[in-house]
């Protein structure tokens, strides 16, 4: 009897800080995913940034070195 009674306890317990702890990992998993959604954005810019960039390298003809006069 007592073992069934402390069975019964241990699962209302358990059941509670569960759904205390459910809702402290909803808030941190909703925290991360806005943070991983600003970090997608930051990522997405810095590569339209380095595409532009390598665009501008190509456009640009290096120059040659000039030619020194042997004496």
């Amino acid at each position: 009897m007592e073992i069934i009674v402390s069975f019964v306890v241990g699962v209302i317990v358990g059941a509670l800080v569960a759904r205390n702890n459910i809702k402290k990992l909803n808030a941190i998993v909703a925290d991360v995913e806005a943070s991983a959604a600003k970090a997608k954005e930051l990522a997405d810019k810095a590569e339209a940034e380095l595409k532009e960039l390598k665009a501008d390298i190509k456009k640009k003809p290096a120059r040659k070195p000039r030619a020194t006069k042997k004496k």
